[in-house]
């Protein structure tokens, strides 16, 4: 009975919390846009998709008129920008402070596809659409969005080779790049006041990332960023990604605000496992290699994955984070060895040549590329 009220309670909570942004949001357009100094403009995300089939996405947020569309979902590395740390605090800053467009359409126009979408109450455009005539050649492949005003961006999507057998999922904090997740004021201190130039990934993993996704009689393979961290760290993220020569894949982030699944964010376990099972249905020839790191829930989430789909589950890499207690290396190391005695290798490391030379041993990348990421 008390959990009952309890529940009730929460959810008329979450509830007057989402009327609340809604009138906030609304109350805020509605001053920008008449003042005139900001108008609608498109963030668009890194999509994905088969020959057939094609996932794109973004946000409409309000801009100022003379500010271009922002560079996000571009495959070529873009310059590292050179700022202070009160600069990059301003910058962080003004990511979290957008003001979105709900419900504005969007025409989305690139190969095989013209179509028109909605965004949600938050901005947020994430539509799946069929092609039409040809199939679309593995690959890059550029897409237009377009609102009623004529204001436009350009979204990158990724055609998964259909002969391609294996994909990689990855966490992306203290799993590519340090941030120190667990440890609340070194986090705070990365992501607010270094610059992404500055940024430190964890040695070895772009070159074994490379390796993972170099093509294979011809079919490159897809890797997938799968984070719980904000769609606001998007643009520094794919930076980030690119500075540092990590293969470029779509980053799947989460929302930061209440929403139906809770007050603040929807939970880990929820966003990581719901993604993944989208990715197997989305691309039912893929088996996949899962990466992350003990610091959180990565370890129990991925052993979730293995005993569902142990025919898709190619194997479970676990990086031990700097700092972590005895009692959850144990914990993690026990996990690996059930998984591993259910079918999936699993196994919990301490650098990227641990997890590069497995890998090689399990047929799923080169060993010729062990000596590039001990060199990394």
């Amino acid at each position: 009975m008390l959990e009952s009220v309890r529940a009730v309670v929460r959810t008329l909570v979450v509830r007057a919390a989402m009327a609340v942004e809604s009138l906030l949001q609304a109350g805020v357009l509605l001053v920008l846009r008449v003042r005139g100094r900001h108008l609608p403009m498109i963030v668009p995300f890194i999509g994905h998709g088969s020959t057939r089939r094609v996932r794109v996405g973004g946000r409409v947020v309000l801009g100022r008129p003379e500010a271009a569309a922002p560079a996000v979902g571009v495959p070529e590395a873009p310059e590292p920008t050179l700022r202070s740390r009160r600069a990059v605090l301003r910058a962080t800053i003004a990511r979290f402070l957008t003001v979105e467009v709900p419900g504005a359409a969007v025409q989305v126009s690139g190969p095989g596809v013209d179509a028109q979408v909605h965004a949600d109450r938050d901005g947020y455009l994430d539509a799946v659409l069929d092609v039409s005539g040809d199939a679309l050649a593995p690959g890059w492949h550029e897409f237009t969005m377009r609102l009623d005003d004529g204001a436009a961006a350009s979204a990158q999507v990724l055609v998964v080779h259909p002969e391609t057998q294996i994909g990689v999922v990855s966490d992306v904090d203290d799993t590519i790049l340090e941030t120190g997740l667990t440890r609340g004021i070194e986090f705070l201190r990365a992501t607010l006041l270094t610059p992404v130039r500055d940024r430190t990934p964890l040695s070895g993993a772009a070159a074994l990332y490379r390796a993972f996704t170099g093509p294979v009689d011809g079919a490159a393979r897809p890797v997938f960023y799968v984070s719980t961290s904000p769609w606001n760290l998007h643009e520094m993220l794919l930076e980030f990604i690119a500075i540092r020569r990590f293969p470029l894949g779509p980053l799947l982030l989460t929302d930061w605000g209440p929403s139906r699944s809770g007050l603040f964010r929807i939970g880990a376990q929820e966003h990581k496992v719901g993604l993944v099972e989208r990715m197997l249905q989305e691309h039912p020839q893929l088996g996949l290699v899962l990466v992350g790191d003990s610091g959180q829930h990565d370890p129990e989430i991925y052993a979730t994955l293995a005993r569902a789909h142990p025919e898709r589950i190619r194997a479970v890499y676990i990086r031990r984070t700097r700092h972590a207690l005895p009692g959850r290396i144990a914990a993690v190391d026990a996990l690996a060895a059930e998984i591993t005695a259910g079918g999936v290798p699993m196994l919990a490391v301490d650098d990227s040549l641990q997890i590069a030379t497995h890998a090689a041993d399990l047929g799923l990348l080169d060993a010729a590329a062990l000596a590039e990421v001990r060199a990394d």
